[in-house]
Formats: C-alpha cells, sequence, structure tokens
C-alpha cells in the first residue's frame, strides 16, 4: 500500500465534490458519474461498518479511478482496489461495473477502520491485517448487499476467492477462532479490528491462554500460526 506519486496525476480520474479528468470531452461525464457513484457506495458500505464495529473510518472521501496501466506505476504489485495511506480509495477501472467490486469495496472500507493500521505495523504483520479484513468482509458482505437491496448469488464471490491470495491468513485466524469455541467468529475478528495491529498477536496469545479451550493447544496452535500472519 503506498501514496499516488503527484507526478502521475494526469493518468488518474479523481472525484471529490468535483472532477478533474484527463478525458475526452465526450467521457468526462461518464467517468464523474461512475466516480460519483462508487463514492456513494463506499459512504453506504462505510456508515454500516462503522455501525458495527464501533469504529471510525479514516476515508477520506476521495475516490480514483486507474487504468491497468496506471495501477501498475502506483503499486508495486497488482490490486483490484486500495486504501492508500493517504487515506483515499483507489479502484480499478475494469471492476467498476463488476459485481465483484463489491467485496473489494467492503475490504477497502474494513481497513478504513481498522485501528493502528500505519504502513509501518502493515509491513511487520501483513497477515494480521489482510486476514482480518478479509474473513470480516466475508462475514458482513451478505447483510451488506441485503440493506442496499442489491442481490447477487454467493457463488460468484465463491468462484472468485476460492484460491485468493489472503487464504492462508483467513485458515490460520480461522484454526485461532477454533480454539476459542466460547467466542464467535464474528466476535473473534470484531475484536482483532478494534486492537492496534502491531499488539494483535501478543493481544491473542493472551487472549487464547485466558479464555481458551485448552491453554496448552492454543500456544501450539499460535506457534504454528504465528510465521504465516507475518509473511
Amino acid at each position: 500500500m503506498e501514496g499516488i506519486d503527484q507526478n502521475l496525476a494526469m493518468v488518474v480520474v479523481w472525484y471529490n465534490g468535483g472532477s478533474s479528468l484527463p478525458k475526452s470531452p465526450n467521457g468526462h461525464e461518464l467517468v464523474a458519474g461512475t466516480t460519483k457513484r462508487l463514492t456513494t457506495e463506499i459512504q453506504t458500505i462505510v456508515r454500516l461498518v462503522e455501525g458495527w464495529t464501533d469504529l471510525r473510518s479514516r476515508w477520506s472521501g476521495e475516490v480514483v479511478i486507474v487504468d491497468s496501466v496506471s495501477a501498475m506505476l502506483l503499486s508495486r504489485q497488482p490490486f483490484l482496489a486500495k486504501k492508500e495511506w493517504n487515506c483515499r480509495i483507489v479502484v480499478l477501472d475494469r471492476i467498476v461495473e463488476d459485481d465483484l467490486r463489491w467485496r473489494t469495496l467492503i475490504h477497502e472500507a474494513l481497513h478504513s477502520v481498522s485501528v493502528g493500521n500505519r504502513e509501518a505495523d502493515y509491513r511487520v504483520f501483513h497477515g494480521w491485517e489482510e486476514g482480518v479484513v478479509e474473513s470480516l468482509q466475508r462475514l458482513y458482505r451478505p447483510d451488506i448487499l441485503k440493506h442496499m437491496g442489491i442481490s447477487i448469488s454467493e457463488a460468484v464471490f465463491a468462484e472468485a476467492e476460492k484460491e485468493w491470495i489472503y487464504e492462508p491468513y483467513i485458515a490460520a485466524l480461522h484454526r485461532l477462532s477454533a480454539e476459542l469455541p466460547s467466542i464467535s467468529e464474528r466476535t473473534f475478528l470484531e475484536t482483532l479490528l478494534q486492537t492496534p495491529l502491531a499488539q494483535r498477536p501478543a493481544a491473542m496469545l493472551a487472549w487464547g491462554k485466558r479464555e481458551g479451550n485448552s491453554p496448552a493447544s492454543f500456544i501450539r496452535v499460535f506457534a504454528e500460526v504465528s510465521g504465516v500472519l507475518r509473511r
């Protein structure tokens, strides 16, 4: 996750109550309309996420749409959408009309409320952030779409998520959650989201020792998954 280089301003499209669109005159209204729609969609998602997590979003309110060439210039790895460290959300143009955009927008909205998600800590505790956010995205998504009056088969998302890059993080967190049978998965994940990122491993270890079904079993599982969650 990296900030947008100001020297690349002419290859992005952005909307923030107005527009500065380096497109042909005929394309201005279409691009501005799409960006405004995305902004409204994210605003709705953020309001719901804030209500469920009791956390406040740091999203700046800006949405940036980029093409695939610009996306590769802005990041060292491919992405569909990302919350920049300056707290605006960047979306790849090829997903803006795709049903799969919902999973991506929810994911980025969750990053915006995640406590202690700072660049330095993110690089060290990558899995503790991405695993928590992606797991909650999947839990929240049906309720978010229902609230918004959107009907999309979960099979559409399941196919895309079958071999998702963050699957090892999700599996690691699921193993930890299973060691706390008295805690629902949702409460487990929301508690981690509400814990400062750099403190999540220590807080998780203490939690497991205190409330785990078997402290010895929890410590063993924690040791096995810790390396995965720090990749």
